[in-house]
């Protein structure tokens, strides 16, 4: 083949060659003007090609692409919500303020039987068992006092044997019959007031019975020993009285103040016949005169917390005498 012709196809090779390129780069920009995601305004190219918008650098081939990379999505018209009533808001509820209850008061306890009179009843809650001390006081008697004025032409008479200044009056508490408090009062010689104050105290302390204990002079009826057979009968505890003793012309331990009688009625003067049988003044003292046991209540025997307080101190009882038998009293020397 002559180099002419040879030059002749090698042209027309170029110029198809060339005319080839041409179409195949009018095809390319066809492609790549009319495919772009209007969504996300990324461009497909070629093999899988992306390129992000702004870049203008194509990642690399056969990086994974997304749903809306790789894909063309339609257009979601945006739903139009419907009138929906609002709720009316819940209204927050207001604590109600809920009232402090008060704390019952503890009654005050006493002080002192001050302005108490005899015979009248405290409250338990009011009394302070911790200083029971402060309920048993002993009281010069002066002339002219409240006590004077109750005592003077009856128990107490001037006299050559006891003195005003001898006496003490003692304000004392003890437990009643029905296990409650009471107030007492008695007068006694100075010398033996700190004791008894002392014993009673003890015995209130334990719980020992007492029915009443008031001054004889509640029970007055013209006389001593007349005014003493009131006092017994209504089953009073007592103590000073200036008279002769019970069936005797001596003066009694009662006149000095030296001498206490205590529950009565449990506990009688007693005297005996010659046949041995029970001679006694008070009726109602008959179940108390014989078979005295320690377990009647209120019945004195040589067990009895009186007993033994008052003889641990230096007290005799009349229960130990042999006649008469006077298990109610109880006397120093």
């Amino acid at each position: 083949m002559s180099d002419k012709r040879k030059r002749r196809e090698n042209l027309i090779t170029a110029l198809l060659i060339a005319g080839m390129c041409i179409v195949i780069g009018a095809t390319i920009i066809f492609v790549i003007k009319f495919t772009r995601n209007n969504n996300d305004d990324e461009f497909v190219l070629l093999a899988g090609m992306t390129e992000s918008p702004g870049t203008g650098f194509p990642s690399e081939i056969g990086t994974e692409t997304s749903s809306t990379q790789s894909e063309t999505v339609p257009d979601t018209p945006t739903p139009i919500p419907t009138d929906t009533p609002t709720p009316e808001p819940t209204a927050t509820p207001v604590p109600t303020d809920t009232p402090t209850p008060t704390p019952t008061p503890m009654p005050e306890k006493l002080k002192s039987l001050s302005g108490y009179s005899a015979g009248t009843v405290i409250s338990k809650d009011k009394i302070d068992r911790e200083n029971l001390f402060q309920y048993f006081t002993s009281y010069e008697i002066e002339e002219g006092d409240s006590v004077y004025n109750r005592i003077y032409g009856q128990s107490y008479v001037s006299n050559s044997n006891i003195g005003l200044s001898d006496l003490r009056y003692l304000k004392m508490l003890h437990i009643n019959f029905n296990g409650d408090y009471q107030v007492g009062e008695m007068i006694v010689n100075k010398s033996v007031a700190g004791e008894v104050l002392e014993v009673f105290e003890i015995l209130c302390a334990e719980g020992y019975q007492i029915y009443s204990m008031y001054l004889i002079d509640d029970f007055w009826a013209g006389d001593g020993e007349s005014s003493d057979w009131y006092s017994i009968e209504a089953n009073n505890t007592s103590a000073f009285c200036y008279r002769p003793a019970t069936g005797s012309g001596n003066l009694s331990k009662h006149a000095l103040g030296r001498a206490i009688d205590i529950n009565p009625q449990q506990n009688p003067y007693v005297t005996y016949n010659s046949d041995g049988s029970p001679k006694y003044s008070h009726d109602n003292a008959s179940d108390y005169v014989s078979g005295r046991s320690s377990d009647t209540p209120h019945v004195i025997t040589t067990s009895d917390r009186a007993y033994e307080l008052l003889t641990d101190r230096g007290w005799t009882w009349g229960g130990s005498w042999s006649s008469p038998k006077d298990y109610q009293h109880f006397q120093k020397n």
